[in-house]
Order: structure tokens, then sequence, then C-alpha cells
């Protein structure tokens, strides 16, 4: 098996954003709000934070501060969690409730701004281990997929983003705040697959940008920026990309293939030596596309009536 899996740091540097997503994301910057981005699975929402701290790099962390919000997260949970149950269970009894918190995204992106030193000593230590590695005092904070929690959750986000505090109960410790003059050392982005709707004052909050699902030209360069593809790889390129387009849009198919699925599919082609090979000698490659026997069988039935 040839297939080689494209590194974290490869598909960073041959990212590149919209100029419409990098205005949007400049706004957000300028009037100090969070930008919201909606998209199908696989078209660079999440990738577009990592670019971002990527980009502003002389001033911001390297990385995003990550939270994938969960169906059970609540508006605390931005800031720190208590491993309630692993505290229950331990056994040993030299630790203390600080061993089983630690800070969130928002909690760690308020620390890395204010300062260590700015912190309550009482929940310094927590502080200090969780932004290990944060060496800057401004942070692009990604919220992932923040429709998959309960309702509430997104209002209540939206009270936290304005209010840039927080308290550790389970330690009885002091607020910490961020001053009002600090609010730039913060963006924040938050993505949406819009399997719920969100609460209409939360969006009135939000810049919003949705990202479109690349068209057959923008595709194909993608994948011969990605895939470092050779001009002879290139000839045969495009009736691969018009037999994805094909399964795509078809009815009946069930779970469109992503964007990230299609450079999958032809990673593995070039990888093993199929690219350039008539589609009819390719078919069972379209399992990496279809993530089901259903739509396995309609993209299957595409690609044998092809004349």
């Amino acid at each position: 098996m040839n297939y080689i899996r494209l590194s974290r740091q490869h598909e960073l540097e041959t990212y590149e954003p919209s100029d419409g997503l990098k205005t949007a994301a400049e706004m957000a910057m300028v009037l100090g709000r969070p930008l919201l981005l909606s998209g199908k699975p696989g078209t660079g929402k999440t990738q577009f934070a990592h670019w971002l701290a990527r980009s502003l790099k002389d001033d911001f962390n390297e990385e995003p501060i990550v939270f994938s919000t969960k169906t059970t997260s609540v508006f605390t949970d931005l800031f720190y969690f208590y491993d309630a149950v692993s505290h229950f269970r331990s056994q040993e009894p030299d630790k203390k409730t600080s061993d089983f918190i630690e800070l969130t995204a928002l909690g760690k992106a308020i620390v890395c701004s204010i300062g260590l030193e700015n912190v309550p000593e009482e929940i310094r230590n927590i502080a200090k281990k969780s932004v290990d590695g944060y060496t800057k005092p401004k942070s692009v904070v990604l919220i992932d997929e923040v429709d998959k929690a309960q309702r509430d959750f997104p209002n209540d986000l939206l009270f936290e983003i304005e209010d840039y505090s927080f308290s550790i109960k389970e330690m009885n410790s002091r607020t910490i705040k961020l001053p009002e003059r600090n609010r730039g050392d913060i963006v924040i982005i938050l993505t949406s697959n819009f399997e719920k709707n969100l609460p209409d004052a939360f969006l009135r909050r939000c810049i919003f940008f949705h990202i479109d699902f690349p068209g057959k030209e923008q595709l194909q360069n993608i994948l011969i920026r990605k895939l470092n593809l050779t001009p002879d790889d290139t000839k045969s390129l495009e009736e691969k990309v018009n037999l994805f387009y094909m399964i795509y849009k078809r009815n009946g198919i069930q779970k469109q293939p992503s964007t990230s699925e299609c450079i999958d599919w032809i990673n593995w082609l070039k990888n093993n030596g199929l690219l350039n090979e008539p589609l009819a000698s390719i078919k069972s490659s379209l399992a990496i596309l279809m993530k089901n026997e259903s739509d396995l069988n309609v993209a299957t039935a595409i690609l044998e009536n092809l004349p």
C-alpha cells in the first residue's frame, strides 16, 4: 500500500482562504466581534483558525486555543474543566482538587493576556500548567461546532464573550477578568454546520461568513497545490474531478462527499499509480468517497454508466 497521509503541517502550508473570508476576519477583529463560519464539513472552517493564528504569529500564539463543543457543553466549560469523576475515583490521598482542574479555551486566553503574575495565587498553579506552551499574550480561540450544544449555550457564550470573566467555584477563587483595554488580545472564531438553528440574538452579534463548496476549477487548484501534482498528473485530474462532481450532485446520495474526502481519494489514486488510469479501473476506490452501501452503489452506477 502506497497511500501517503498528508501531514497537518503540509495542509496548513497549502491552505489559502478566499479574499472574502480574509475580509470577514479583518472586520471581526476591528469590530471586536466573534467570526461565525458555516459550511459543509471539509470546506476549511477549522483550518482557517489555524491559518489565521499562523498569519498573526508575530503577536499571537502560533496555534489557536481550541474548544470542541459537545452536546453536554455549558458556559463554564469555556473557561475551565473540573474532572469530578476522576477526583471521586482517585485513591491517592495527597491529590488535591486543583489537580483535577484545567483551564480551557477562554480561561487560557485570558491568562495569556493578563499574565500569570495577575492570576489569583490560589489557582496560579492551575493556570501555569494550563498555558504551558503558550508564550504570547494574544490568542485565536476556536470554538468548534457551536451548534452541537443545547440551544441556551450560544446565548450564554455570547454573554461570557462580552464579560470575559470567570472564577473557579470548586476553589472558591476570586474572579479573573480581562480588562477592557485587552479585549483585542483574543480573536474568537466559531464554526457551525447549522445542524440546529442558532438563536437570532447570537447571530446578530457575530460577523458571519459562509464557506461555499469549491467549484470545479477551484477544487482542481486545491488538489494540484495540496498534492504537488505534475503536469502529467493534471491531464487526468479533470475527468476525476468531473466524476466527483457527478457523484456530489446526484440526487439520492445521502451523504455527499466533502473536499477533504476528495483530496484523500485523489491522493490515494496518485500514490498507487492510478490517477492516470481509465475511470473503469478505479471503481473500488470510490469507497474512499462514500460512507454507506447505498451511496456507494449509486456512485458505482454513475461510473459504470459513463459513455
